[in-house]
């Protein structure tokens, strides 16, 4: 995708974000007569547009260097060009997309709760890796819910890539192991995995997930493993306690950002990268298989402000 259509591509998908954060942010700069008030102001707004504690900390560290007379002789972008450039210094090392290495199974296993669109984040990456040319599986893992694998399969469909079949009710561990040695069998250099939405506090539910990482390394040869979570941004600063969890339990390699489009708080990525230290790998927004986007720092930034 060419970088213009890329950027309107984010600026589109991040439009309520944006609105919500420029609008006050210039009128806060325009309306602040000393630093002290604008620093304590800008925290506030910092806060309410969920860019989180730490990254905040660090944002109003660099502000309150700032001759706060020389910026208010200049104008707004000369303030916007410098905060643009400390959220990309906070977002400068997040890897970008997955490396699939064609000499390897390249699997990907995504996790996340109740709600966070797994589903139709596995047929948008297919899609995405498909148009890349690699020879994808998808594996349906939700087994709890018969309308689960129904999607996926309507979603691989769509994607042009094949899907292993599994029946209601089937163990998820199972299915995998069934899922791996068909990809073998049949050549694949890519699995996708949907697995069932769960709750980060219950146990259990939890342990399945750590059945099928154990299924995985036993039965795979050769392989790369990504576990990319899945994130409704809608639900705000609410995110953070669910990665840290997942993570802890299954050593999350990436995110994914759903429903940006619905959010007027897309500080949330800042937040999540300055609080955890987790690659946010891909962003999405829209119902149509071609709404994934690989996350690009410069690009969200520039979208996010422009």
């Amino acid at each position: 995708m060419k970088i213009n259509n890329l950027i309107s591509q984010f600026k589109s998908g991040l439009d309520k974000s944006r609105k919500e954060l420029l609008g006050k942010l210039e009128l806060l700069f325009n309306k602040s007569h000393n630093k002290a008030d604008f620093i304590e102001k800008l925290e506030e707004l910092l806060i309410l547009s969920d860019v989180g504690v730490s990254a905040t900390q660090e944002i109003l560290n660099e502000f309150k260097q700032m001759d706060f007379s020389e910026y208010k002789e200049k104008d707004f972008i000369y303030f916007k060009e410098k905060l643009a450039e400390i959220l990309i210094n906070i977002l400068k090392d997040n890897p970008t997309g997955i490396n699939i290495d064609r000499e390897k199974l390249n699997i990907i296993m995504l996790v996340g709760v109740n709600g966070s669109g797994k589903t139709s984040v596995a047929g948008k990456i297919a899609y995405l890796l498909k148009k890349e040319n690699h020879r994808i599986l998808m594996v349906p893992a939700d087994t709890f819910r018969a309308a689960a694998i129904q999607q996926l399969k309507i979603l691989s469909d769509q994607a042009g890539v094949e899907m292993i079949n599994t029946q209601e009710g089937a163990d998820p561990a199972a299915v995998v192991y069934d899922g791996i040695n068909a990809a073998y069998a049949r050549k694949k250099e890519v699995v996708i995995i949907d697995t069932a939405g769960r709750l980060h506090t219950k146990t259990n539910l939890m342990k399945e997930l750590e059945k099928i990482i154990r299924v995985i390394k036993k039965e795979a040869k050769e392989y790369s493993l990504e576990i990319l979570q899945v994130i409704d941004a809608t639900m705000g600063q609410n995110v953070i306690s669910q990665v840290s969890l997942f993570h802890k339990t299954l050593g999350v390699t990436g995110l994914v950002l759903t429903k940006m489009d619905g959010t007027a708080k897309g500080g949330i990525v800042i937040a999540l990268k300055k609080e955890l230290n987790i690659p946010v790998k891909f962003v999405s927004w829209g119902e149509k298989l071609s709404n994934l986007y690989y996350f690009e720092a410069p690009t969200f930034v520039q979208a996010l402000l422009d």
